[in-house]
């Protein structure tokens, strides 16, 4: 099982996304969470429901095969 808010960690450090960003992607695939609810999901300071890693996961998944450019 991948770490989903490792990754997202780890884009949002590079600065190769903004976290509005990767929440509107979440937003887009289904995830209910607030925006700040969100931040504090992905740097573990609330626990992720399965429902919002499912949707991380696919927000993620557009994220890294998006063409850059």
């Amino acid at each position: 099982m991948r770490d989903l808010r490792l990754a997202a960690r780890i884009l949002l450090q590079g600065k190769s996304v903004a976290l509005i960003d990767v929440w509107i992607l979440y937003w887009n695939n289904g995830g209910r969470c607030h925006p700040f609810d969100f931040d504090a999901i992905i740097h573990d300071a609330l626990p992720a429901t399965w429902f919002d890693s499912e949707a991380l996961g696919f927000a993620l998944d557009e994220l890294l095969l998006e063409p850059s450019g």
